[in-house]
């Protein structure tokens, strides 16, 4: 069984799939755009010539990322200038972009991400997100304190309420997640690059477009336990990006390596740079099995990147 840690949970400690390497973004606005419909790639991509190959590493130090997004009130502060702002706001943070590229307020593909609301009354708050001419909606649920329940990856885009407590300042901040929709909003967002997100309650409504960072990486997507599926995204488009198993060993001077079994499966980079693979049964089977003794279980990675799912 893939284990992961339930994103509500702080302060985190996780193993992640994605490389931080990610891409300059435009500072969050408050216009929104429309994206473009589309489908999503999937591991049967036909390659062209000019396709590159990339390489497997043979083994690498497994790497523990701990530090999760910023907190909204630091989001709060950079977007209104650091100066007394209380005109509702709505937006979707991942902190800061890890490769220094960006100081921009975005969300990032597969990285943990927080829903923040400024300067709501008492009352229900309806949140409205746009990606790709599509519409997802839900709904507000305030508590005194978050739970510890599992987020989906694909809150704001399931339908399902999500959680905010009150953080002071007029400022409501939810719970950490994952931020990876299900389809067809994954390929929707990816292909625009952005999306637009919306808050009511009552005659207050506050509305923001959200860039998207989308960094080189790969995640089990929701449903995992079930589908066997995987995303990997921020590759440069055409290129052969190699999916592999590998198993995790213990080595004297106290580094945990991952080294690489086999290659299990390869998805061709489309031009929105995220393609779905799924996990062959065999190989599945594999990283689900409980290992023997004290030894690591099976994982899987991506090239170019220093982390592994178990």
């Amino acid at each position: 069984m893939v284990t992961r840690r339930p994103p509500r949970w702080r302060p985190p400690v996780l193993w992640v799939l994605t490389l931080l390497l990610g891409t300059g973004c435009a500072m969050l606005r408050d216009t929104p755009t429309a994206a473009p419909a589309g489908r999503a790639a999937s591991r049967s991509a036909t390659p062209s010539p000019n396709a590159r190959d990339i390489l497997l590493a043979q083994q690498f130090d497994m790497e523990a990322y701990g530090a999760g997004p910023v907190s909204c009130p630091d989001d709060l502060a950079q977007l209104a200038h650091g100066r007394p702002d209380d005109r509702p706001r709505v937006w979707v943070t991942s902190g800061e972009d890890p490769t220094g590229m960006s100081s921009a307020v975005a969300a990032g593909l597969g990285e943990e991400s927080l829903l923040c609301l400024h300067g709501f009354p008492p009352g229900p708050i309806t949140v409205t997100v746009k990606a790709g001419g599509r519409t997802y909606t839900t709904t507000v649920k305030r508590v005194a304190e978050l739970s510890a329940t599992p987020s989906a990856m694909d809150d704001l885009f399931n339908g399902h309420p999500v959680e905010v407590e009150d953080v002071g300042g007029g400022l409501l901040q939810s719970g950490f997640w994952r931020f990876l929709p299900s389809e067809p909003a994954l390929t929707d967002l990816a292909r625009s690059e952005r999306f637009t997100v919306t808050a009511r309650s009552g005659a207050v409504r506050a509305e923001s477009e959200v860039p998207l960072r989308l960094p080189r990486g790969a995640a089990t997507v929701e449903g995992w336990e079930r589908n066997h599926r995987i995303a990997v995204y921020g590759y440069p488009v055409g290129a052969r990006v190699p999916i592999g198993l590998y198993r995790q060993e213990d080595r004297a001077d106290d580094r945990t390596v991952a080294v690489l079994q086999r290659e299990v499966g390869r998805v061709v980079m489309p031009r929105h740079r995220v393609a779905v693979f799924t996990v062959p049964p065999d190989v599945f089977r594999t990283l689900s099995a409980k290992p023997a003794g004290d030894a690591h279980p099976a994982c899987l990675s991506v090239a170019d990147l220093a982390g592994c799912v178990t």
